[in-house]
């Protein structure tokens, strides 16, 4: 099967690769900086940068059969991209976005899309100034958060609207050793010394998102959510179809897809 990991060299996004090619898979990965050799270069906040990917991957004339939205970030100080969007939302939440809907046309009945969610999701508080965030008081955490659970009621939204040739769900990778929990604070090198000892390994954080991407078809291609080794349902409090069909019309037309 051919999959698509964004992110591919981030810890998790290369221990994902590392593991589907073991199991004889065909995996495209993807890498914001252009000199990582035997990767498609994407930077995922830009949508120039997506719109020639997807173009790339249409003249090899590629299938998919699985999407694995791995790439993310979680920045300390408040930035725009060219386009006029928060950068922390525009690579987590609507790089996702344009990715996915870009690639639908690829993909073969049945491909699986897997996107990364996070424990923040349960402090996140989304609201429809989600595109208008102000400056004078952002939040690292905060934003991040909201990224996350943009992205998933994005998941539910793609659910409920192509989930009858689609399998979709969510992977939760847990707290990693890996980057993304440097928060460029005074207190890091103390946080390193005492939490990282005990952080999930980049291998065991990209396994949900490996179980997800295999995981039978189930009945009634429920969205699950992945975690560990085990999968369960959506929890209840993050279902919020009113709030995603609204992201998901918003998003559309913020983008013009």
């Amino acid at each position: 099967m051919v999959f698509i990991v964004t992110g591919a060299t981030g810890a998790i996004g290369s221990s994902a690769v590392e593991q589907l090619r073991a199991l004889g898979h065909t995996v495209i990965g993807t890498s914001r900086r252009a000199e990582h050799e035997g990767f498609r270069p994407l930077d995922i906040s830009s949508p120039q940068s997506i719109e020639a990917f997807v173009q790339s991957l249409e003249d090899d004339h590629i299938r998919i059969d699985g999407l694995l939205n791995n790439a993310g970030t979680m920045l300390r100080q408040y930035e725009t991209t060219p386009e006029g969007f928060e950068r922390t939302l525009a690579t987590n939440y609507l790089g996702t976005y344009h990715l996915t809907r870009r690639l639908l046309p690829l993909m073969n009945p049945g491909a699986h899309v897997v996107c990364t969610i996070s424990l923040s999701c349960y402090v996140a508080r989304l609201d429809r100034n989600l595109f208008q965030p102000d400056p004078a008081h952002y939040s690292q955490v905060k934003t991040y958060a909201n990224s996350k659970m943009a992205v998933m009621l994005f998941a539910e939204e793609l659910h409920r609207r192509h989930g009858d040739h689609l399998t979709v769900h969510v992977s939760d990778p847990g707290i990693v050793n890996s980057r993304m929990i440097h928060l460029d604070r005074w207190f890091d090198s103390l946080a390193d010394l005492i939490f990282r000892p005990f952080c999930k390994s980049p291998k065991q954080g990209a396994k949900p998102a490996i179980n997800a991407l295999l995981h039978p078809a189930n009945e009634g291609n429920s969205l699950l959510l992945f975690r560990g080794d085990r999968h369960r349902a959506i929890p209840h409090r993050w279902e919020q179809p009113e709030m995603a069909k609204w992201l998901w019309d918003e998003t559309s037309k913020r983008l013009q897809l």
